[in-house]
């Protein structure tokens, strides 16, 4: 299962249903951009440093995928496909969807908006 910052963040607040999926998968994998939105959060939140090391010790059971030539082939025809349609998300989540789709993998997220992406295997919390 790949995952999104808004189903860490789901984690991280404790939704059973969240945990429970984490639990549950065999592996979890965490997309760089992902990895890169928590570490923005950090810079606004009340306690970094125990905000740090939950980042951490998540990022410790999680294998981190990075973006690869063929994940930007994806990429650019998922893009292509929304905005003809009209139906944009936000890039970084683009990505995170291209990512889990090149991987041929489930996504586990709380935005709605990735139920947009044809051929993405959605998992909504």
């Amino acid at each position: 299962m790949v995952i999104d910052t808004s189903a860490v963040i789901s984690l991280f607040r404790g939704l059973a249903s969240a945990g429970e999926c984490f639990n549950a998968a065999r592996e979890v994998w965490m997309p760089v951009t992902v990895l890169g939105e928590l570490h923005c959060g950090l810079r606004k939140c009340g306690c970094p440093v125990k905000e740090s090391l939950r980042i951490a010790e998540l990022r410790d059971r999680c294998l981190l995928i990075p973006i690869d030539e063929e994940t930007a082939m994806q990429y650019a025809r998922v893009h292509g496909d929304l905005e003809r349609a009209g139906a944009m998300i936000p890039i970084n989540d683009l990505w995170i969807a291209t990512l889990a789709m090149r991987h041929g993998l489930p996504l586990l997220a709380k935005d709605d908006h990735f139920s947009r992406v044809d051929g993405l295997d959605f998992v909504a919390l």
